[in-house]
């Protein structure tokens, strides 16, 4: 059997030593520490290229947007201006009262016992009042005019009340008078009288929207 001699035992021996060295080792790992850094630093920049590139495109394209955006915003503001202004006007028209359907009622609820001489009405001077104001004077026939008087009141409150969520009336002049009237057949005293009726139409407007807006203003008179 043969026999191998190894001299180089001694040379092989430091070279792994050599190999081995931890500072050999720590000057690898901060070279390949130290690449890995260059490879990151040279990803980020491009990254950092490719979002400043879109960036510029994006500016550019709002630059060219943003005048249309503009434009844009102040139309809706105007449109929607005029829409408040269509809605106030809307509710201004649909709560008005139309006086001639109240006078036709008024007329139909005085008797013949009665006689008008002054039917009044007066819508509220701007769009925050909600009352209106209706008068009545005439001449009652009985034989005692002042509950006559007394009862074409209640009877028309009553009517209006079928109309108008709110009504109130009251005597703003009752007087017997001095004269006589011939009412079938019969020689009756008389009392003169002036109602006032306040009349709640609608809700009150939380905001006029319109200002400077023309208000209209019904009024009218009857007499018999």
């Amino acid at each position: 059997m043969p026999i191998h001699v190894n001299l180089y035992h001694e040379v092989q021996r430091q070279d792994l030593a050599r190999r081995r060295d931890p500072l050999r080792l720590a000057m690898l790992a901060v070279l390949l520490i130290a690449i890995g850094f260059v490879v990151n630093y040279f990803i980020v920049l491009e990254r950092s290229h490719s979002i400043g590139v879109r960036f510029a495109a994006l500016n550019e394209q709002w630059s060219k947007i943003s005048p249309q955006a503009k434009a844009a915003k102040a139309r809706q503001d105007e449109l929607n201006n005029e829409i408040a202004a269509s809605d106030a006007m809307l509710k201004t028209v649909e709560s008005r009262l139309y006086w001639a359907p109240v006078l036709d009622q008024v007329l139909k609820t005085i008797p013949s016992s009665v006689q008008l001489l002054h039917v009044g009405a007066d819508s509220p001077g701007n769009d925050r009042d909600t009352i209106s104001t209706l008068t009545v004077s005439g001449i009652s026939s009985a034989a005692e005019p002042r509950k006559e008087a007394e009862a074409v009141r209640i009877a028309l409150e009553k009517n209006l009340e079928t109309r108008f969520k709110h009504v109130t009336s009251v005597f703003k002049e009752l007087d017997d008078s001095d004269q006589f009237v011939l009412l079938n057949g019969r020689r009756l005293p008389t009392a003169t009288f002036s109602l006032e009726f306040q009349i709640e139409v609608r809700d009150a407007v939380a905001d006029a929207s319109v200002p400077g807006a023309p208000h209209k203003e019904s009024s009218s008179e009857a007499a018999e």
